[in-house]
């Protein structure tokens, strides 16, 4: 059986002071590593968050602006389409007025020809009427 004795208080006043003293020189200085070393986790995992939420905030408005320039060229694009119909609109107003003065001017042009010739003709159908009427007389 067991014997109880004063070897075994020493033993235990041994076991405690070993206690004591690994608990000074080990234990706590460990654990305060440890609590360090969880305080600059948590401080990275902070800045982690800080840097995501940062990185989000920064997409957002990228997207923002994206979409933004996107709106601004298709009303840029609409204007364009719409100043080009109006010039076109002009092109054609101004090539219409032009093939119109063009037109008006041959029919003037060609009117005064047909009546010039139509004055000769009937100056010469006279003559030819004469030149008829002669040798029909003599012949």
């Amino acid at each position: 059986m067991l014997d109880l004795n004063i070897t075994l208080l020493f033993q235990l006043a041994n076991f405690f002071i070993a206690v004591f003293v690994l608990n000074l020189l080990l234990v706590r200085p460990v654990r305060d590593i440890i609590k360090k070393r969880k305080g600059i986790i948590s401080d990275l995992v902070g800045e982690s968050d800080n840097f995501e939420a940062e990185a989000a905030r920064r997409l957002a408005s990228y997207e923002e602006e994206l979409t933004k320039a996107r709106q601004a060229a298709a009303l840029t694009r609409k204007d364009g389409h719409a100043q080009g119909l109006a010039e076109q609109q002009d092109i054609i107003g101004n090539a219409q007025k032009s093939a119109h003065t063009i037109i008006d001017d041959a029919r003037r042009v060609v009117q005064a020809e047909a009546a010039g010739a139509l004055k000769e003709l009937r100056g010469r159908a006279k003559a030819i009427s004469a030149s008829l009427a002669d040798r029909l007389l003599e012949g």
